[in-house]
Parts: structure tokens; sequence; C-alpha cells
């Protein structure tokens, strides 16, 4: 069990909101419940994924606005929990438009749903449901007992094929672990520009290495689309690493169930997700490693 400082201050939102904003790409427009995503290489996909894989960066353009106009300056912002349903897709070069419906804006907790569409035909993409707020009253601390792992220099970086397509998954530099086709639980390291990976933005888009994990688990390349996901903050960190745990717990009639666990290098729990992903076809096997994943 770690604490978390009790300190019952305000928190704000955080400086590295700025960079997180411009990694991504969100861009205002006249209405402030209503933002345009262009879905370029910086948004969390393999070539074609669901609009707002990172509503994330949503949430934090959200949180910034709603601090403003329903909160007063006494807010306190410290977590935040998104939960995704996807519908359909929308290409790289396209635009999402990204509408919020504030259901409860009180001054610890708000909570907002989202629907995503494709900006050119009004095609839904996505719906979401988001959760920030909270306060600190002193009783922080978590029981999330990380894995005793090497430091993330002992495991190799994962390679890119060169005819990939770039994406935010081929920038972001993850070193998987030993493992071996049938292993439930698969470890990684990961990183994103300087220390955005430890951002709530950057811990929601990370989660989704949890499909990549469940390949590895399952020891077969396959297609799918995933169909639904939820991220939960559950602590705060600046660093430029954080460690995921995720393990798979099943496939059956070709929808396949994982979970995440995200922590710090110093063992804060940082994070936890779930998410389930249907299965479309099957590849050649993937041949059992006992080293490293590329």
């Amino acid at each position: 069990m770690s604490e978390q400082p009790s300190d019952t201050g305000s928190l704000s939102p955080g400086s590295r909101l700025a960079d997180v904003v411009e990694f991504f790409g969100v861009q205002a427009t006249d209405d402030d419940l209503r933002w345009l995503l262009p879905i370029t290489s910086n948004v969390p996909s393999h070539q074609t994924f669901p609009a707002i894989s990172d509503s994330c960066t949503a949430a934090a353009r959200l949180r910034r606005s709603l601090r403003q106009r329903s909160l007063g300056a006494g807010d306190r912002w410290c977590r935040h929990q998104r939960n995704a349903s996807h519908v359909s897709r929308v290409p790289l070069g396209g635009q999402a438009e990204i509408t919020f419906d504030v259901g409860s804006a009180g001054k610890r907790m708000t909570q907002a749903h989202a629907r995503i569409t494709d900006a050119a035909d009004g095609r839904l993409l996505m719906r979401v449901l988001l959760a920030s707020g909270g306060r600190q009253i002193g009783i922080d601390q978590d029981w999330g007992q990380p894995p005793d792992v090497p430091e993330p220099d002992e495991w190799q970086r994962r390679s890119v094929p060169a005819d990939a397509v770039t994406s935010f998954s081929t920038d972001a530099d993850i070193r998987f672990g030993p493992y071996r086709a049938g292993d439930r639980r698969i470890l990684c390291w990961a990183r994103l520009a300087g220390t955005l990976a430890s951002t709530r933005q950057g811990l929601i888009a990370l989660a989704d290495t949890l499909a990549t994990g469940m390949h590895l688990s399952l020891g077969l390349r396959w297609r799918g689309a995933s169909l639904d996901n939820n991220v939960r903050i559950a602590g705060d960190a600046e660093s430029e690493w954080v460690l995921l745990e995720m393990e798979t717990g099943g496939f059956h009639n070709a929808v396949g169930q994982g979970s995440v666990r995200i922590f710090s290098p110093d063992g804060v729990l940082l994070a936890t997700g779930s998410q389930s992903f249907a299965v479309a076809r099957v590849a050649a096997l993937k041949r059992p490693s006992g080293c490293r994943a590329g």
C-alpha cells in the first residue's frame, strides 16, 4: 500500500495540459462544448482507429472549459474516468466532431456525455461517458502492488515494420518483457514525448496497448475492433516511463476481454482499465517466445 500526498489544497489541471492539447491537435470552435479533432498520426490508433480513442484529450479541454464556466475559481480537479463505446471508424486524414452534453457540474464532480461524429457526414463514431473531479482530504492511498521488473533499458524496444503506417502507436516507445504465447500476464514499459505518458491523457491513450498484450497472450495475430473500454485514473505522478501490467481474461465467441494496470516507476498505481474486442479474423500463429516480444 502506498500513500499519496495529503495536501488539502486545490489541484490545478497541470502545466502539461497545453502540451497534451498541442500533441493531439484538438481544435476549438465558437462553442466551448464543441470541438474538432483532425485524425492525424498522433491520434492513438493503427491506421484508422475510432475517432476519439483519446477522448482523454477532449476531456482535458472539457475540464478547462467547465472549470471556467461552471465551477468557479475554487474547483479541485484530480481524477477522471472515461467509458467509451465504439461504433464506427474515421480514416486517417479525416476529422471528428466532439460534442459534449454536461449532465452535472458541481464544485466536486462533473459528469458529461460526449458524442463523437464524422465531421464530414455526421456519422456516429463513438459515445463516451466522462466523469472528472474529486478533492484531497488527506485519505489518499492505494493498494496496487506493482510487479518486480527490470529497468526499461534492460528490455528491448519494440520493433516497428518498415512498411508500418505512421501512427501514435508506432511513435510510442514500448518495451515488452519476456513472455510466451499462452501467458495470461504481459508486461511492458512505455513512454511518450517528455512526460506525456504519465498525464491523464497519456495514460488513457497507453491503456489501449492492452490489445497488443492480448495478441501476445493468445499467440495469434488477429484483426478486429474494440467494442468498449474503460479507464479510471487512480493516482498522480510525473515521469518519463510508465509500467503496464496487462492481463487477458479470455476469449469467447470471438470476443476477448482484458484488463490493465499502469504504474509509475516508483510503484504508484496511476490507472486501471478494461477493454473488450470483437475478433474478425485470425492470421498465422505467432512463434512462442521465451525472450522478448518484437
